[in-house]
Parts: C-alpha cells; sequence; structure tokens
C-alpha cells in the first residue's frame, strides 16, 4: 500500500493545534489563578453603617461646636482617632476639639466636670466614639455614656485588626445632656488599624454633615 504523505501531514497538524490549544488552556488556568489572588490581596477593607438612629425630635443642623472623644485605655490610640476625627469634621467647617486638648484624666472621670468644662468651652456636641464587640442600644444620655464609658464597656480582646471590626459613634446633645444620633460601622477585614480609623472618621464625618447633625460651613 503507498505510504499517504498528505495524510500524515493532516495528522500531525491536528496532533500539534491540540498541543497548542493544550497549552493555552494551562496557561491561561494560571494567568486567571494569578489574577485572582491578586484581586483579593488588592481588595482592601470595606467600611459601611449597619445600623442609625436619630432623636425623632431632632432640629436639623443644631451643633457648630463638638469635642471628639474615643473611649480607649490605650492614650495613643485615643489620641489618634480623636485628632482624625477632628481634622475629618473641621474638613467639613466644623469647630472640632480633640477631648484630649481640653480635658484632664480626672476632668474625664469625671462627667458633671467634664460637661461643665465643654459648656464653658463654647462646645454644644460631643462626637463620641467607641469599639465595640457586639451591637449594644446606645445610651441615651451623655451622663449614662460617660459612666458606661469610664470604665470601658467594651471586649478588651477585640481588636482593630479584628476580620470584622464594628465601631459605634454617638452624637450627644452637651447643654441638653441628650442623645441626636447613634450609628454602627462595619468595617470587613481591614489590613491595618491605620485604615480603620481613616476610614469610620471619613464615613461618619461625612456622614454627620449629609445627616445635616453638625453644621456644614464650605
Amino acid at each position: 500500500m503507498a505510504h499517504d504523505v498528505n495524510s500524515d501531514a493532516v495528522t500531525l497538524a491536528k496532533d500539534f493545534i491540540m498541543l497548542v490549544r493544550a497549552r493555552f488552556a494551562l496557561w491561561s488556568r494560571r494567568v486567571v489563578g494569578v489574577v485572582l489572588v491578586a484581586c483579593v490581596a488588592c481588595a482592601g477593607s470595606s467600611t459601611s453603617i449597619e445600623q442609625a438612629w436619630r432623636a425623632p425630635d431632632f432640629r436639623s443642623n443644631t451643633l457648630r461646636s463638638v469635642v471628639t472623644l474615643y473611649v480607649s485605655h490605650d492614650g495613643s490610640i485615643r489620641r489618634t482617632v480623636e485628632d482624625k476625627m477632628a481634622r475629618k469634621l473641621a474638613q467639613l467647617g466644623v469647630r472640632a476639639v480633640p477631648a484630649y486638648s481640653l480635658l484632664t484624666s480626672a476632668e474625664v472621670a469625671d462627667h458633671q466636670l467634664a460637661r461643665s468644662k465643654l459648656l464653658a468651652g463654647e462646645l454644644d456636641g460631643v462626637v463620641a466614639i467607641r469599639l465595640v464587640g457586639k451591637e449594644p442600644g446606645p445610651n441615651t444620655t451623655l451622663d449614662e455614656y460617660w459612666g458606661a464609658a469610664w470604665p470601658l464597656l467594651y471586649d478588651e480582646n477585640y481588636t482593630f485588626d479584628a476580620v470584622v471590626v464594628r465601631v459605634e459613634t454617638n452624637v450627644y446633645a452637651v447643654r441638653d445632656n441628650k442623645l441626636l444620633w447613634s450609628a454602627l460601622s462595619r468595617t470587613v477585614d481591614p489590613s491595618s488599624t491605620r485604615v480603620v480609623i481613616d476610614e469610620v472618621t471619613t464615613l461618619m464625618a461625612s456622614e454627620l454633615g449629609k445627616q445635616a447633625i453638625v453644621i456644614v460651613r464650605r
């Protein structure tokens, strides 16, 4: 039987095409895998508001000057959070003072003394931030908050580097000793403490402006 050269050539070509396709499929799977890993690594954290509450009788644009307060035994973290929140509010045109720069340790421990000093400093609101491990109901007065916050009422083992970080932000009217607004934020898979602080303070400052809790000046 005569050797069919054309048939051999066709068979060889088909085998080559199949080999190329197989290698391309393997290469594609590897590339997709690398891209997916890169996307997961670059996704970063995400902060959103889970719950929010506003006093039914609250009048918009009430607070002109506020003190920012973060409840923590860690003085460095406390100063960082209070400074960051004050700066974010200041960018909206709100007069915001970090509590550590205004109140001594003794004054912080005595809520009546602290409240008197805030009123004397013409500060009409408190933006109080607290790291929480669960979703507690907000304290309805500033006195209640101060009493619950000192000593601390959050889980000492619950830190900024947890997989899901929840932060409670309460806004109080100093003169009326009343809760005006409260929100619970949720940050998923934060890469660092700095990221959580920056995202939470940015989100909350923006929301306070949008909800007309503070008087925004552009």
